[in-house]
């Protein structure tokens, strides 16, 4: 009838339509809040490096000896609206990492559902920001940079002699290890040998280039093994890269392990493609630019599908480096011994000797500490001897054995472990690297140190910290 009203037909999508939409939905969302972890770690990086670069303060150490515009960069005093006092500068700071963190559990969960495109824009952006920071926390960079002039430009072998005995040389008021000798690499060393002849301030910047491209080079050999091996690349990348001590502690302070990471994701690289003597000879490589990866190269040896070429480079690696010993530093190694006495507060060793009512890292503990992380390293040999394919979640689970025994434990270090946990195929090395983030993290915030002390705890004031302080002021004398 044309006068009675007719009623909108309703038609039901079929369920397999539904779940379609549904999924597509989802997967919107979950680009979505990707993209917005990674654009809110670039900005919060950005705002970061202004506020360290605005004037001096705790963010930046060698800022405590002077701030010059060639170390600031060019975004020193840019933004003023970041201006405030220390309490709130530290809490603001604090805020700071937490964002990032959020910010790199959400793109780890969420980075394989956007392109690789977006994670490596992101991580080439984050390293051009730190880049342009002055020195970040510390002064490693200037103790570097001191330790290679002492011995290229003064004739000391930075071995032996004390850094304090070139206290004219313009590196020296920017430094802090004047009384160690240089524990870091004979390759490191020739590094910082050839940066000497260099005015300091291009010194300064030529080798933060270095650190930008070695980093660089640790995730583009991270992509390359996850895609050999069978892994997201997206979320490699994510964890690998997107660490907040990563990026705040060892991209921003400059610090020498990307130098150390760079031959030994080499060396695991290497291995993989079947190319067994250059794999153990960048695994020797990496020890000889920073001592930390030395149970390393057992692993990479054994996962060798021709373990005699691999154990022919790694001797051809390590002949090379005791020539260099002996012929620039007389024989003389590294002080890796002595910074090993050295303890920070919250370090594991630190943490469980005082527990146990010793006051502080002994002896005894560090010997159970060595002990420990040999066991770990035989087992972790043990699974490559037997799987040759298990030998990135065994350099992982060895590294972190390493940061876990370490009395001397520092921020950037989840880095040693983060490459392995990103390709391994088990997930809970990952997590570890996440409850590790938040520990040392903790030890790193600028309001820990009045927080432990306001309890009476003093773990570096042990026996060890005193004997090492009477063998300094003896090599004083």
């Amino acid at each position: 009838m044309s006068g009675e009203a007719t009623t909108p037909r309703v038609v039901a999508l079929p369920p397999h339509r539904r779940d379609e939409f549904a999924h597509a939905a989802l997967g919107f969302s979950a680009r979505a809040a990707c993209a917005v972890a990674l654009a809110a770690s670039t900005a919060v990086s950005l705002v970061i490096v202004l506020a360290a670069a605005e004037r001096p303060s705790f963010m930046s150490g060698p800022a405590h000896h002077g701030f010059p515009g060639w170390m600031v960069g060019p975004l020193a005093r840019l933004s003023p609206w970041l201006k405030a006092d220390r309490v709130t500068l530290e809490a603001r700071f604090v805020g700071a990492l937490v964002i990032l963190f959020v910010c790199w559990l959400v793109a780890m969960a969420l980075a394989p559902r956007v392109r690789v495109a977006w994670i490596a824009a992101t991580l080439v952006a984050l390293h051009v920001i730190y880049l342009l920071s002055p020195p970040l926390s510390l002064t490693d960079l200037f103790n570097y940079l001191h330790y290679g002039r002492a011995g290229a430009n003064a004739g000391l072998n930075p071995y032996v002699v004390l850094p304090i005995a070139t206290r004219h040389d313009a590196a020296y008021i920017y430094s802090n290890w004047h009384h160690l000798p240089s524990p870091y690499g004979p390759l490191f060393t020739l590094v910082t040998y050839a940066l000497a002849p260099l005015p300091l301030p291009t010194a300064y910047w030529v080798f933060k280039v270095i650190i930008l491209l070695a980093s660089l080079g640790c995730l583009a050999i991270v992509w390359w093994l996850a895609r050999r091996l069978g892994r997201s690349p997206q979320r490699a990348l994510a964890i690998a890269g997107l660490n907040p001590l990563v990026l705040v502690y060892g991209l921003g302070g400059a610090h020498n392990d990307a130098l150390m990471m760079l031959c030994a994701l080499g060396a695991v690289a290497l291995v993989v493609a079947g190319r067994d003597a250059a794999g153990g000879a960048a695994s020797v490589a990496a020890v000889a630019l920073k001592v930390s990866t030395a149970p390393l190269v057992a692993l990479v040896v054994l996962a060798a599908r021709r373990r005699t070429a691999g154990l022919a480079g790694a001797t051809v690696a390590a002949v090379g480096a005791g020539v260099i010993v002996l012929a620039v530093f007389a024989g003389h190694l590294p002080a890796v011994g002595l910074q090993d006495r050295l303890a920070t507060p919250l370090s594991i060793p630190s943490v469980v000797s005082v527990a146990a009512g010793l006051g502080g890292v002994t002896p005894a503990v560090l010997t159970i500490s060595h002990v420990l992380l040999a066991l770990a390293a035989a087992a972790c040999c043990i699974a490559v001897a037997r799987r040759r394919d298990a030998l990135v979640g065994a350099c992982g689970a060895l590294m972190l054995a390493t940061v876990v025994t370490l009395a001397w434990a520092m921020p950037w270090y989840v880095g040693w472990i983060l490459p392995f946990a990103a390709l391994a195929r088990r997930r809970w090395l990952a997590g570890a690297c996440v409850v590790l983030t938040v520990w040392l993290a903790l030890g790193a915030i600028p309001q820990m140190p009045k927080l432990v002390h306001s309890i009476g705890y003093y773990p570096t004031r042990s026996a060890v910290g005193k004997a090492n302080h009477v063998y300094t002021e003896h090599l004083l004398k």
